[in-house]
């Protein structure tokens, strides 16, 4: 399995829609300017809770693929299912 750098996805999601500064999406997310940073630079990792709360903020919808079946489903599909 490839790793993904998660801190570019968080920066590219931050930058395309929103404009925000890491400033911004601490406020946002209640966490301080230099955290949001080390997740971006790959220095830390988010939690799962807190790349959700990014995604939203900025209008993204993290979608989960089957690879066996290529069915594709939201994350709240997959919590109402447990």
């Amino acid at each position: 399995m490839k790793n993904v750098n998660i801190g570019n996805i968080l920066k590219n999601m931050r930058n395309i829609n929103t404009k925000y500064t890491q400033k911004d999406m601490g406020e946002k997310l209640s966490l301080y300017d230099t955290t949001i940073s080390s997740y971006e630079r790959g220095n830390s990792q988010p939690d799962f809770q807190t790349i959700l709360n990014y995604a939203e903020i900025c209008d993204f919808e993290i979608k989960i693929i089957n690879k066996k079946t290529g069915q594709e489903s939201s994350i709240e599909e997959l919590s109402k299912e447990l």
